[in-house]
C-alpha cells in the first residue's frame, strides 16, 4: 500500500467525479466533497471535474432520491446562480482547478431566461460567476448537434475556449431516434473533426480522454482502443506543434 502510494503521489493525477449533483435544487452531495478532501490529502490532484447536471431528487420520506443519470440544468438565471455559487466555493476548497463537463442531453424545450439563453449561454454564465474551468466534452457536443440539429461548430465557436481544461471525446450508438453517449464504440470521425479545430483554438488544455466503459472495452479490444488513443496523440501533437 506503502508503495502504491508513493506511485501515485508521484504521478500528476486528475479526478472526474459523477456523484456531486451540483445542479440539484434542494442540495448536492455532502459525501462527495468528503470523499475528495480524502483525495486531495492522500494523492493531490492537479485539476478536478464534475458533470454540469443533478442526479438527485427530493424524495418523498426527505431524503435524496438518486434518479441514476446527470440530467440538463435548465439554462436561467437561477440556475446560473446555485450553480456558480456552489462552483466558486469548490474554487475556495480546493487549489486545484475545478472544472465542469458540458452535458448531453435529450430533452428539448427546457425552460430558460432570454439573458442565459441556451446550454452554451448557461456555462458561460457559470464561469464568469464562479472562476471554474470547463471540461469539453466533444461527443457530448455531437450528440446535441444529432439530437437537436444544432451547428457543431457554432457551439464550439461561443464556448469559452480559453478557460477549456480538458477534453473528452467517445463513440456512442443511435437508440429510439436518438444518437445516445453510450461510451461503448470508437470515436465518430465528425468528433476528431471538432478535436482538431479545438485543440487549435484552446490554449489552456492539458490533455485529452477517450473515455470507454469497462463493460464495452473488451468487445472494442485492445488493438482498438490502441488506435483510438494514438489518432488522439496525433491530433494533439499536430495541434501543438503548429
Amino acid at each position: 500500500m506503502d508503495r502504491a502510494r508513493q506511485t501515485c503521489a508521484s504521478l500528476p493525477m486528475v479526478i472526474h467525479g459523477v456523484e456531486l449533483s451540483i445542479g440539484s435544487a434542494h442540495g448536492w452531495n455532502p459525501a462527495y466533497l468528503e470523499m475528495l478532501d480524502a483525495f486531495q490529502a492522500m494523492w493531490p490532484f492537479v485539476w478536478h471535474s464534475e458533470h454540469l447536471g443533478f442526479q438527485t431528487i427530493p424524495g418523498g420520506d426527505g431524503a435524496s432520491l438518486e434518479v441514476g443519470v446527470p440530467l440538463p440544468v435548465p439554462p436561467t438565471k437561477e440556475a446560473a446562480d446555485l450553480i456558480g455559487g456552489r462552483a466558486a466555493a469548490i474554487c475556495r476548497r480546493y487549489q486545484p482547478p475545478f472544472l465542469l463537463e458540458n452535458p448531453a442531453y435529450y430533452i428539448s424545450d427546457l425552460p430558460c431566461d432570454r439573458e442565459i439563453g441556451d446550454d452554451i449561454g448557461l456555462i458561460n454564465a457559470i464561469m464568469d460567476r464562479s472562476g471554474c474551468f470547463l471540461l469539453l466534452d466533444l461527443h457530448n457536443v455531437f450528440c446535441n448537434s444529432l439530437n437537436h440539429r444544432i451547428d457543431p461548430l457554432a457551439v464550439i465557436d461561443r464556448a469559452p475556449l480559453d478557460r477549456v481544461v480538458e477534453i473528452h471525446v467517445a463513440g456512442g450508438a443511435s437508440r429510439d431516434g436518438f444518437w445516445m453517449d453510450g461510451h461503448n464504440s470508437r470515436v465518430p470521425e465528425p468528433v476528431w473533426e471538432l478535436l482538431e479545430y479545438t485543440l487549435s483554438r484552446a490554449p489552456r488544455v492539458g490533455g485529452v480522454v477517450f473515455e470507454m466503459l469497462d463493460d464495452f472495452a473488451v468487445a472494442l479490444g485492445a488493438k482498438a482502443i490502441g488506435e483510438e488513443l494514438r489518432r488522439a496523440g496525433e491530433i494533439w501533437h499536430r495541434c501543438r506543434a503548429s
